[in-house]
């Protein structure tokens, strides 16, 4: 059924639904007028053209109106509400550089493939199990640099990033046995994934034994809007090969 709102009850109710969107955490199962907008989202043109537009204009694009997730915004490039790791700087360059290695990793980690980017199933990921495929990633980096024609990886930033990342302790526990943060590449994992929980992408999984996570339909869906970007096709290609290793020697 489709059917139309006046100008300015689809604009109030529009700017509404965008509010409720950029709140992540926030989910339409547990808001009745969040799910009431939503369904009409979904239901109504005339909404539906306002809510895009009024997104548009705020520098957002509208990915998904999911039952669960509820409204699903995409951060446009340079807009209001795009976050780049260099704008952080409450971190060293070097730190950014490994923090967004290791959201990529997440990523390709958990959807190597089309069919995982499409596939509306839960993803549980541990803090121990991203540390190791990145040790996995940076040998077989390490082996594409030293190749015959001693080629870099032809991305300087993933290049310069999995260096340092390797130069880094997996864990460096401190006289009362926590771990050192930025010190340490788990302790750098667990604040990307507890970084995800707050944006909404995650939720810990404390019931599966420490440091484990499950990834939510939001984060898939943010990840396949940038699933182009040249590093996460590089880390999903590794990903793939290893799968496909594994699978062999199963046999």
């Amino acid at each position: 059924m489709t059917t139309t709102v006046s100008a300015s009850t689809g604009l109030s109710d529009a700017a509404e639904l965008v509010r409720f969107g950029c709140r992540p955490r926030l989910r339409p199962l547990t808001d009745a007028r969040y799910r009431d907008l939503l369904q009409r989202y979904r239901l109504e043109s005339g909404l539906r053209e306002h809510v895009d537009a009024m997104a548009q204009g705020l520098g957002l694009d509208v990915i998904a109106a999911h039952p669960q997730e509820g409204l699903v915004l995409h951060a446009q490039e340079g807009g209001l509400f795009s976050y780049r790791l260099k704008d952080d700087i409450r971190r060293p360059a070097e730190q950014r550089l490994v923090v967004g290695l290791v959201h990529v990793a997440v990523a390709a980690r958990a959807y190597p493939t089309t069919a995982d980017l499409e596939e509306e199933r839960v993803k549980r990921v541990s803090v121990g199990e991203v540390d190791s495929f990145m040790r996995h990633l940076i040998g077989r980096l390490r082996e594409a640099s030293q190749g015959e024609d001693g080629l870099a990886v032809p991305h300087a930033e993933l290049d310069a990033a999995w260096r340092l990342y390797a130069k880094r302790p997996s864990g460096r526990p401190t006289a009362s046995g926590r771990r050192v943060t930025d010190l340490s590449t788990q302790g750098v994992i667990r604040d990307v994934l507890e970084w995800l929980v707050h944006q909404g992408m995650a939720t810990p999984a404390a019931e599966l034994g420490a440091g484990q996570y499950r990834l939510l339909h939001r984060f898939r869906l943010q990840v396949r809007e940038s699933a182009a970007l040249p590093a996460y096709e590089v880390l999903c290609d590794i990903r793939r090969t290893q799968l496909a290793d594994t699978d062999t020697e199963e046999l």
